[in-house]
């Protein structure tokens, strides 16, 4: 459902579970004997490829790899990269000095998560007495904020408002009404913004929408986007979510905690160990050079 705009403070991250290099543990690679799913070239996908797609996204998600459809998808998605870096090649994009700082980047960064990901299996699991007493410390972070269920209709002009109030008034359905007059993408669903937390609406129509009782009409709103009227379907008080509602997020979130610290102190101490010294601050931006034939990018870092 489109609803990004005339009414919503911004988008919602969207989850960008294919951003698979950037997140969890990574597996080692399979053997000889790794079943081959694909050829390209000279080179092959196999079931190990798919099997790093699965590891390297956050447990909660893993699931969605594992699916027929799921898997089938992952093995598009690394063909895809393999055509396209081969591509990339023949090209000669290879070749580019920033490309391979960018590679050799890439490389350590792999590099640094596999041996965190070794350092770390020694870290002890969360206690269910441990997850309980952060739930109780923290029951507020898992409250469902207050929410109401809202159609509206975006005009240009406050006459335009009126005018649409008073066939409303006249027994006009405030969806059809909207279809035909909305100037927001909602209008495609009558309006229809769904369920919506406290929070995420525009101010001024927010102060509205969530004084208004279910069934009321209300209108013309003011807001940078133009003139709203309103329709309250429904409204929910805030609740609070149990504890076995959220434990499994609960685990999640201190197991995250965990190797973070854990992580934190152990670049630290190699830090100290190869006596790493910060020798400019990267606050201020660089000053533009106007010499030509200069390569963007960072500078060269320290000889191997």
């Amino acid at each position: 459902m489109q609803r990004n705009f005339g009414i919503f403070k911004g988008f919602l991250p969207a989850l960008a579970v294919t951003a698979l290099a950037l997140c969890g543990p990574l597996s080692t690679f399979a053997g000889p004997d790794d079943k081959v799913l694909a050829t390209i070239g000279n080179e092959t996908v196999t079931e190990s490829d798919l099997q790093q797609m699965a590891n390297a996204v956050p447990e909660r998600f893993r699931h969605l790899y594992l699916t027929p459809e799921g898997r089938q998808k992952s093995l598009d998605y690394v063909i895809n990269i393999f055509v396209l870096a081969a591509e990339a090649k023949k090209e000669g994009m290879d070749k580019s000095p920033d490309v391979q700082r960018l590679v050799k980047f890439t490389e350590k960064d792999l590099l640094a998560r596999l041996y965190l990901d070794k350092a770390s299996k020694s870290i002890d699991e969360p206690t269910e007495a441990e997850a309980n007493a952060y739930y109780e410390q923290n029951k507020a972070q898992y409250a469902t904020p207050e929410s109401v269920h809202l159609r509206h209709i975006l005009v240009k002009t406050e006459k335009e408002a009126q005018d649409a109030l008073k066939l409303l008034k006249k027994g006009q359905k405030f969806d059809d009404l909207a279809r035909k007059i909305s100037i927001c993408p909602s209008k495609a669903q009558g309006g229809d913004l769904d369920w919506v937390p406290k929070g995420t609406l525009l101010g001024e129509v927010e102060s509205v929408a969530f004084s208004m009782d279910a069934g009321q009409i209300t209108g013309p709103v003011k807001s940078k986007f133009g003139y709203h009227v309103l329709l309250l379907e429904d409204k929910k008080p805030a609740q609070e979510s149990s504890y076995e509602q959220v434990k499994d997020y609960i685990f999640e979130q201190l197991r995250f905690q965990r190797r973070q610290e854990h992580y934190e102190r152990l670049a630290d101490s190699l830090r100290k160990k190869m006596n790493v010294k910060v020798t400019a601050s990267p606050t201020e931006p660089p000053t533009p050079d106007a010499s030509p034939a200069k390569p963007s990018g960072p500078t060269a870092g320290p000889k191997n």
